[in-house]
């Protein structure tokens, strides 16, 4: 259910509830792993002016480096800036769906 919203919250560019919903989903001993899987469906395919991937990337290594009382802090700040950059498609993007016949 968590998932599901934040879905819609990235989709609906609300940063603060996208935020709120991965601290929430954190706070209750969730694996990251899933989390981590959809924000990279946006990392991908949106730009912005953040640079998704690399803040991805970034994110994700921080995630796995720091304590555990902090790790959470990294996806909290990954959430707000996949809702930032949703309907920025990332450069190239259309043609490679072009190229490769894929939806």
């Amino acid at each position: 259910m968590l998932l599901r919203e934040l879905d819609e919250a990235v989709r609906g560019n609300l940063q603060v509830r996208a935020s709120a919903l991965v601290h929430r989903y954190g706070q209750l001993g969730h694996a990251p792993r899933p989390v981590f899987d959809l924000l990279l469906r946006y990392a991908v395919s949106e730009d912005g002016s953040l640079h998704a991937e690399k803040f991805y990337r970034t994110a994700s290594e921080e995630f796995a480096a720091t304590r555990a009382a902090f790790k959470w802090r990294h996806l909290v700040a990954l959430a707000r800036v996949t809702a930032s950059e949703f309907g920025r498609p990332a450069p190239g993007m259309a043609e490679a769906r072009a190229v490769l016949k894929v939806g």
